[in-house]
């Protein structure tokens, strides 16, 4: 083989090299655009909330799915918020501290071109929902660098987005050197605490009037009374589906920690920081979890030296997907229970659970899930995520 063959080859295998590495170069630049767009700086403020908070209402308004012929509550029995299945009337939680939810930031912001129309407004519309939002446009009269995002003394989850003078939406974030058109300041309206009152909406308004004063912007507000009526008539239909489910399992002796936790383990599930075992989908939100019925927390060290009278499996209705089904698989792991640690499936009644009420459950699960179909709000998605925390 002659030296300018050899060039050739040498050459050739350069090139191939070079073209490779380039496209890696390409691949890696694309996969950090993405990231960065899409990044989370902190726990996700949406999905990482209680699972078993139910909302603040009226007892007469609920959507109970109970046996039939169930009888008065015994007096010897703990004090529970409803017989099972249990029902989201439990007392309003304490009132919370001010607080600002802030999206998370991207790492550095990506051009227009790197995103198109309809990506920048899916992710717009992934943040903020008119439907659960009430969303207040400030509007600077040249663009604006923030020296610190803007804070709200509020009760309910608020969230920032921004238009960059490049024209792009993202999360809002006070770093040097971004400059906003716009912010969008969203307060969502209703959760399991209610729907947001006149006196709320008022002064969420005056707060956002007030920063945009100080920032020489202008203020679009939705129509208010609109919005309360609307916040009262979704808070009403959401009470009515908002139904926590609870199974209790009553062994014949106490169940030692340890067997408690190797049953669970082979079952699938997951020991939280909450004080439950939680049966996680493969997205990470929690399908079914169980509980000391007691409300004893279930930890390493619980488990390792305690003895538990009876457990709960619990079922928050509208928080998860493909809901009938997996309250199949719920169920499966109760009678499962009860076969493992000889035990009974009862209600807070201390009344069996038949396999008969349990159908009877499952039919009123139906009518549930198709109600919240009917109304646009699919069980366990963002929106149902967002509105049941």
């Amino acid at each position: 083989m002659s030296e300018l063959q050899i060039g050739l080859l040498l050459l050739g295998a350069a090139v191939i090299a070079l073209v490779y590495g380039f496209n890696l170069y390409q691949e890696w630049r694309f996969r950090k655009k993405t990231r960065a767009s899409f990044a989370r700086a902190h726990p996700d403020v949406l999905l990482e909330v209680p699972k078993n908070n139910v909302r603040d209402g009226v007892r007469a308004d609920r959507l109970e799915p109970v046996l039939a012929g169930a009888s008065p509550e015994l007096d010897d029995e703990p004090d529970r918020a409803a017989p099972l299945p249990r029902v989201d009337d439990e007392p309003a939680p304490p009132p919370r501290e001010p607080v600002t939810l802030e999206l998370p930031p991207d790492e550095d912001e990506v051009p227009p071109d790197d995103f198109s129309d309809a990506d920048r407004q899916a992710l717009v519309a992934s943040l903020l929902d008119p439907s659960l939002d009430f969303i207040a446009e400030v509007v600077f009269a040249e663009p604006h660098e923030l020296a610190a995002l803007p804070r709200f003394n509020v009760a309910k989850r608020v969230q920032l987005i921004g238009r960059t003078e490049r024209g792009l939406w993202k999360p809002a974030e006070a770093v040097p050197g971004t400059r906003y058109k716009q912010l969008n300041i969203a307060l969502q309206q209703v959760d399991r605490g209610g729907a947001v009152t006149e006196q709320e909406l008022d002064s969420f308004c005056q707060q956002v009037a007030r920063f945009a004063d100080a920032h020489d912007a202008a203020v679009n507000l939705p129509h208010r009374q609109q919005k309360i009526v609307a916040a009262r008539e979704l808070d009403r239909f959401c009470a009515d589906v908002d139904v926590l489910i609870g199974i209790n399992v009553v062994p014949a002796a106490p169940l030692e920690g340890g067997r408690l936790a190797r049953f669970a383990e082979a079952a699938g599930f997951t020991l939280e920081p909450d004080g439950a075992f939680h049966y996680l989908s493969d997205s990470g939100n929690t399908l079914y979890s169980l509980v000391s019925a007691d409300q004893t927390p279930l930890t390493p060290a619980s488990l390792a030296g305690g003895r538990f009278a009876a457990l709960t499996l619990l079922f928050d209705v509208p928080r998860v997907a493909g809901g009938v089904e997996v309250f199949d698989r719920a169920v499966e792991v109760a009678r499962r229970m009860a076969v493992e640690f000889d035990a009974r499936l009862v209600d807070d009644n201390r009344r069996e659970l038949s396999d008969a009420g349990l159908a009877r459950i499952r039919e009123q699960l139906v009518h549930i899930y198709g109600s919240m179909d009917d109304r646009g709000i699919a069980p366990g998605s963002v929106a149902a995520l967002r509105l049941f925390a």
